[in-house]
């Protein structure tokens, strides 16, 4: 219910990706008036598509509960693709297919551009919420409490907040005029990997060649998140609703094998026809945005503090970029939003208390979500430990269904794997570290 013990307090969200839509949402509904600017076109205009990233999303529990009350689960239900189970292909075409240890522990398989528009159409309904597309934030006035933006004619506008939310991702416009006047610490760091993506066609799609039988069909469960462990790099693969697969093809930026060795398109597909050869005749190159290079660079962002003087706060991937080898980076954030409902309900007149005690919790689980992805890494590499003691769930499993925080699952791993310094050993290389703004 809308909070009505006050005037209404104005925020303005920067980025209209899913966790500044949700966070329009929370604000709407603890009776801020709110006004999202985002430089993206306008979601109809444009034809319903957004990303040119064609990457899937897995919603875990943590997702999927802060989203109670702000999308009906009928509605998220007609949009994702169950997985309770882990299928791991080896060379030799031999499949093992886990669940992740009880019946009722699944995540959800998702396109980030159909949980996007959810979340959009969802918050643009609501009578105090209003968007702006096509423009693109210029400059803050911390002191004045002011954000300035620019629309694509180059015109400019000004927009006074009492609360401002950088929902603006990973190169945050928000966060980098924070960091210009010295008001946050952050870093950008490089990590030691790069990703292409890459689709897998559902049996009998248009330009798949020959016919799958039962022992192929049973190597894809549609079910199961899909892991391909090689030499040296892996490829993951999260089913689509019409039993395709989207996958991304990761290897080390440096070592035997880069896509720096992989020049051209047909050199990729070499390598997975060769390494990959139960789905040689599915694979196909996804084809994103031509604005964007066909492989990119994986960095992770931290930043402390994630608040400013009562007034500004920094979400999702704007506040903390973890790498995506745990699929983390989306619940993180929608996380996010969902602790600040809480302590908005817990402090419905102190917002400066809200944003003291959003730093205190969250910080700490950022990081500890960043630790727990890059050792993902070093499992599906290849390249560190792997199962721990028997009693001890898979990675996984531990953060997705057994752990109520990052800081618990890691405190978990960590001493399941004894070593000192187990996480900080696990880690893949991480180079080019670097200040970064927006």
């Amino acid at each position: 219910m809308t909070n009505t013990r006050m005037p209404a307090r104005r925020a303005v969200v920067v980025g209209a990706g899913p966790v500044g839509c949700l966070a329009a949402q929370v604000l709407a509904a603890r009776g801020y008036t709110v006004e999202v600017y985002e430089k993206r076109p306008h979601y109809v205009a444009s034809g319903l598509r957004y990303d040119g990233r064609t990457i899937n999303l897995s919603l875990s529990p943590r997702g999927v509960d802060a989203l109670d009350g702000k999308c009906s689960r009928a509605e998220l239900a007609g949009l994702v693709v169950p997985m309770d189970s882990r299928a791991r292909h080896g060379l030799d075409g031999d499949v093992s297919v886990a669940g992740y240890g009880r019946d009722d522990w699944q995540t959800l398989s998702i396109d980030r551009n159909d949980l996007n528009l959810l979340l959009m159409k969802n918050a643009d309904a609501a009578p105090t919420v209003r968007f702006t597309f096509e423009t693109e934030c210029t400059g803050v006035d911390f002191d004045a409490r002011r954000v300035s933006f620019a629309d694509r004619s180059g015109q400019a506008h000004h927009a006074d907040y009492d609360l401002l939310v950088g929902a603006d991702g990973t190169h945050s416009a928000v966060r980098g005029r924070l960091a210009e006047q010295g008001l946050t610490q952050s870093r950008q760091q490089q990590v030691g990997a790069e990703y292409r993506e890459v689709t897998i066609l559902a049996e009998g799609a248009e330009g798949a060649e020959g016919a799958e039988d039962n022992a192929a069909a049973d190597r894809r469960p549609s079910s199961a998140i899909h892991i391909w462990p090689r030499e040296g790099y892996f490829m993951v693969g999260l089913p689509n609703r019409d039993g395709s697969l989207r996958c991304t093809l990761v290897l080390p930026r440096d070592g035997a094998l880069t896509f720096a060795d992989l020049a051209t398109d047909e050199a990729v597909l070499a390598l997975l026809r060769r390494d990959f050869p139960e789905e040689a005749d599915r694979i196909r190159l996804a084809e994103p945005d031509p604005s964007r290079a066909p492989v990119s660079s994986i960095s992770v962002v931290s930043c402390s503090p994630v608040v400013h003087d009562g007034s500004v706060l920094l979400l999702g991937d704007a506040a903390h970029t973890v790498a995506p080898f745990l699929g983390q980076g989306v619940n993180l954030g929608l996380e996010d939003c969902a602790v600040l409902e809480r302590l908005l309900e817990k402090w419905p007149d102190d917002q400066g208390a809200v944003l003291a005690e959003f730093q205190r919790e969250r910080v700490p689980e950022h990081e500890a979500a960043s630790a727990l992805s890059l050792a993902n890494y070093v499992e599906l590499s290849g390249t560190g430990p792997a199962p721990g003691r028997s009693d001890v769930p898979p990675l996984p499993a531990l953060v997705n269904f057994v752990s109520p925080s990052y800081q618990e699952a890691l405190d978990i791993y960590s001493g399941d794997r004894r070593a000192p310094g187990a996480i900080a050993q696990q880690q893949p290389t991480i180079a080019q570290q670097q200040p970064t703004g927006g």
